[in-house]
């Protein structure tokens, strides 16, 4: 696989990030002023991606810069994936490793979806993934897809941290990953994010992204346990209401409000056979 994240790129957004930190707090340097272009984020991003060797274009295994022609072969048509890659990274705690591993299975799910589209080589899954004969890599992925993708695979991959990823950049990324940029929520002077480097945000950043997914995943869970109920015995589920009685001191009448069934259509259930 050509992989588009490295140290190098983790340090990158690190930097990026407490640039983001102290534009947030009110607090920009004199390098954030000399870099600033308010009306195009991306290139000063661009200015920061210059100062760190080896990320100005794709590399192949033994770090040869890829060439189509005779120039080098850009990231791709959505560059600004090469940084959220490494903030998904970041905000999980990865290594180099894992984040490759998370960026193959992003990468795969869309060239698996590209093949309905267009013409992708998957021949070899040990070999760059090609459309119209150039690699098919992480920043090939339009942002509506990706954040699927990060959603699904971050379920797979480790889902305990899929609360920091979502506070940290699924809502931080205007729409547009093209042409958009990440933006830090202001907050009160004087409050401590969790960490400006790789979790530039606050711990109300992360509850209300916790109850984002709370509330997302009480309807699958809902319909989960609605599917498994119905291979449930009916005298498990006469013991299951017996016990939930019991426990909750609740009378019969209030559970049968509570469930919209009369007195005597609960007995029926009760005591038939």
């Amino acid at each position: 696989m050509i992989s588009i994240i490295s140290d190098e790129v983790l340090e990158a957004a690190r930097e990026m990030n407490r640039r983001d930190v102290r534009r947030a707090e009110g607090v920009l340097n004199d390098d954030d002023r000399e870099i600033a272009n308010a009306d195009s984020p991306m290139k000063e991003d661009d200015k920061i991606w210059a100062k760190y060797q080896g990320i100005t274009g794709l590399k192949g295994v033994r770090g040869k810069p890829i060439k189509v022609g005779s120039s080098h072969y850009s990231y791709g048509p959505y560059s600004r994936n090469r940084r959220i890659l490494a903030d998904v990274a970041l905000a999980a705690g990865w290594d180099v490793e894992e984040a490759r591993h998370f960026e193959e299975r992003c990468v795969t799910r869309m060239a698996i979806h590209e093949k309905n589209v267009v013409a992708l080589d998957l021949s070899d899954p040990n070999e760059p993934k090609l459309k119209n004969g150039r690699p098919f890599t992480f920043q090939n992925i339009p942002w509506p897809f990706l954040r699927r993708y990060i959603e699904a695979v971050m379920r797979k991959m480790d889902p305990d941290k899929r609360r920091d990823v979502k506070a940290a950049v699924l809502n931080l990324y205007e729409v547009n990953s093209k042409t958009g940029k990440k933006v830090l929520p202001a907050h009160s002077p004087g409050l401590k994010r969790i960490s400006d480097d790789d979790l530039p945000v606050y711990d109300a950043d992360l509850k209300r992204a916790q109850d984002e997914l709370d509330r997302i995943g009480r309807p699958y869970a809902m319909l989960r346990m609605a599917f498994d109920r119905r291979y449930v015995p009916p005298v498990e589920v006469k013991k299951d209401i017996k016990d939930y009685l019991l426990s909750s001191s609740m009378s019969k009448e209030d559970f049968c409000r509570a469930t919209d069934v009369t007195e005597d259509e609960f007995d029926a259930f009760m005591l038939k056979g």
